[in-house]
């Protein structure tokens, strides 16, 4: 049985489960896109949401039977998530910046649009299933070279599985002034650089990630 479904938006996906499924809480990470946040509330579900380590793994323990989802940041989250599907039945992950990971979990989803030069729209797997698409080795090949770069003072502990490929190089530094020096730099160099998501509040351990993680992209401009 087929069971992966296209979308426009990875957000129409996550609105098609809570409407399929009846879903009417659903935990959220506070460090996510705003998109996400606004389409659960539009679908008529409650969002709950919850903190997230240096490591990006969730500071809290859900109720088992809970609905969840967890992104695979900047696609070098796939141990966590490896951890998550294991103790979470519920489990949904967004893999908006893993394009080419296996699906797992209850489902998962993720968007051709940040990959692939042709946008194919959104993908949604129920239960596990198989990614046919090939791999671009090339991302991983610049991961792998910025990372010899910047990995001695990147301030993220980076470890990921010889068959992903990320979405960007996040490199975090020690201050918001190395962060934003950093992106001059870069500018500088023809790479634009999208600080992600919104603002939190200073107290929360995500602020950091807003104010000092700098992306750097794998491909010209991207």
């Amino acid at each position: 049985m087929n069971n992966k479904l296209v979308f426009d938006y990875a957000r129409d996906a996550l609105i098609y489960l809570i409407d399929k499924y009846n879903i009417k809480e659903i935990y959220l990470p506070y460090y996510l896109c705003d998109v996400i946040r606004h389409s659960v509330v539009k679908a008529g579900c409650k969002p709950l949401f919850y903190h997230i380590d240096d490591n990006f793994m969730p500071t809290e323990a859900f109720p088992c039977e809970s609905f969840i989802v967890y992104p695979n940041y900047f696609g070098i989250c796939s141990h966590n998530v490896d951890m998550l599907v294991q103790r979470y039945p519920r489990l949904i992950v967004d893999n908006a910046h893993a394009f080419y990971s296996e699906p797992k979990g209850f489902a998962s989803f993720n968007c051709s649009r940040k990959f692939l030069d042709k946008d194919e729209g959104a993908f949604l797997w129920i239960g596990d299933g198989e990614n046919t698409y090939k791999p671009d080795l090339r991302r991983k090949a610049v991961f792998d070279s910025l990372h010899l770069e910047y990995g001695s003072r990147n301030n993220l502990n980076i470890s990921i599985k010889d068959d992903d490929i990320p979405f960007c190089y996040p490199y975090l530094a020690k201050s918001i002034e190395e962060a934003d020096n950093l992106v001059k730099v870069l500018n500088n160099h023809g790479k634009i650089i999208y600080r992600y998501w919104r603002n939190l509040p200073a107290s929360f351990n995500e602020y950091k990630f807003y104010s000092r993680l700098v992306p750097i992209p794998l491909v010209p401009n991207g």
